[in-house]
This record gives structure tokens, C-alpha cells and sequence, in this order.
């Protein structure tokens, strides 16, 4: 089963396609976390530009903890793998069952967003087979009311 092209703002079961990306990976207390993750995004669109490749999706963050200390992964999809410079690396993704959402607004309130997909997910008996993922659609100058993130939960 493939996503959609439109996420709805409902949890929705799909798949994630299969990617390559270049990331960091971070533990930081909550307040450095807008700034780390602006800051690796930057880094990372960087080192994809001066390798030649081509970006391949937007960046997500993938969330091993959803608590402070913060350990995250700051990731940029790329079309091909790259050779990572030392503070970088790269990881293989393969296409897996997913459930997904679409989050309109500021990331202050994204909180409920993960509340409807962890209800969706005990709700049909899925197991979540690793973290989350927020994947972001809007550029930083985007009015947070119309901040557009997807959440994304894999799932056996």
C-alpha cells in the first residue's frame, strides 16, 4: 500500500519509500532544539550541495525519545548515497508500513498530532517497529499556523 500524495489531517495506514540520507545525530536539552535542528539542516543541505547530489525529499527528524534529553536524528534524503564527511553519516532506509499524519500549525501544538496517531495505532492493534518521524514540508518562513509537518510512525 503506497501513501497518498495528500496526507490527510486523519491518522491513514500507507508505506514510506525507500530512501538514502545523510544525518547527524544529536542529544539536546529542549531548548537547543529549534536551533540544533535549524543548524544541521543548514550543515547538511551544505555538505549534499558540495557533493553534487541531488536532495530527495524533504528533511525529517527522526525522535528516538520524545523527552528531554532530546536524541534525534537531523536528516536530508538524497537520490544517491554519498561519502559523509566525518561529523555526518549515512543510512539506508527501506520501504515500510506506516502510519501517517498530516499537522497544520505550530509545532507547539503537534503534540496532539501524535496523540491521534498513537490512538490509531493501539486502536488497530499495529506495533510501532521504530521512532517517530517528522517530516517537514513548510520552509522556516512559513507563518507557524500554516506550518505543514508530517508525522510518521512505522509499524509492523
Amino acid at each position: 500500500m503506497v501513501a497518498p500524495t495528500v496526507i490527510p489531517n486523519v491518522p491513514v495506514l500507507g508505506e514510506s519509500s525507500h530512501r538514502h540520507v545523510l544525518y547527524q545525530h544529536f542529544v539536546v536539552p529542549l531548548e537547543d532544539l529549534p536551533q540544533t535542528i535549524g543548524k544541521s539542516f543548514s550543515t547538511l543541505y551544505g555538505r549534499i550541495t558540495q557533493a553534487g547530489v541531488i536532495p530527495a525529499g524533504p528533511p525529517f527528524v527522526i525522535y528516538h525519545n520524545m523527552a528531554a534529553p532530546w536524541d534525534i536524528d537531523v536528516c536530508a534524503p538524497v537520490a544517491t548515497p554519498l561519502t559523509p564527511a566525518p561529523e555526518f553519516e549515512v543510512k539506508e532506509f527501506p520501504s515500510t508500513r506506516i502510519v501517517s499524519l498530516l499537522h497544520v500549525g505550530p509545532y507547539e501544538t503537534i503534540g496532539a498530532a501524535y496523540d491521534a496517531v498513537d490512538a490509531y495505532i493501539k486502536a488497530q492493534s499495529l506495533t510501532p517497529t521504530g521512532p517517530p518521524r517528522e517530516i517537514y514540508l513548510s520552509p522556516p518562513s512559513t507563518p507557524p499556523s500554516e506550518t505543514r509537518t508530517v508525522i510518521e510512525w512505522p509499524i509492523a
